[in-house]
């Protein structure tokens, strides 16, 4: 059996993201390469070095983040991005995933909207913009006057 997928490209323009992106980053190193590229895309980053700490942040926001970025790996791995998700799910928070940690052999770019974004930690700074672009393609730009 032979599988193709066909996307169409001319109904709407796929826009890379915009500055001003906010995130909240969770992760064990205060000066990690993830919050760096995060900085470097013109995103507001916010960073927690706990779980707990970075959930409640995400869920007493009064605006919303963009997008929820964890460094597994200091957090347990895959199974404290589950309990980390979980968490958010239950708190009713609607928001973009991504999720960086050796456990991840390759990319993941899913195309589902409540879908995670999944880097391998050694991921390149072009896979990494991919990704960090992809989870951001439904996000709508804000002008102001």
């Amino acid at each position: 059996m032979r599988v193709q997928t066909f996307f169409q490209t001319n109904r709407q323009r796929v826009q890379p993201h915009t500055p001003g992106v906010r995130v909240m980053l969770l992760t064990d190193h205060v000066e990690s390469r993830t919050g760096r590229l995060l900085a470097d895309y013109g995103s507001v980053v916010d960073t927690a070095e706990d779980i707990e700490d970075a959930v409640s942040a995400i869920l007493d926001d009064p605006f919303g983040y963009d997008l929820f970025v964890m460094d597994c790996d200091g957090f347990g791995g895959i199974a404290g991005a589950e309990q980390a998700i979980s968490t958010l799910i239950a708190g009713d928070a609607k928001m973009r995933v991504m999720l960086v940690s050796r456990e991840f052999d390759v990319p993941a770019y899913p195309l589902g909207r409540r879908t995670a974004v999944c880097l391998p930690e050694d991921v390149s700074d072009t896979s990494f913009r991919i990704g960090f672009d992809h989870v951001l393609r439904d996000r709508a730009a804000i002008a102001m006057n």
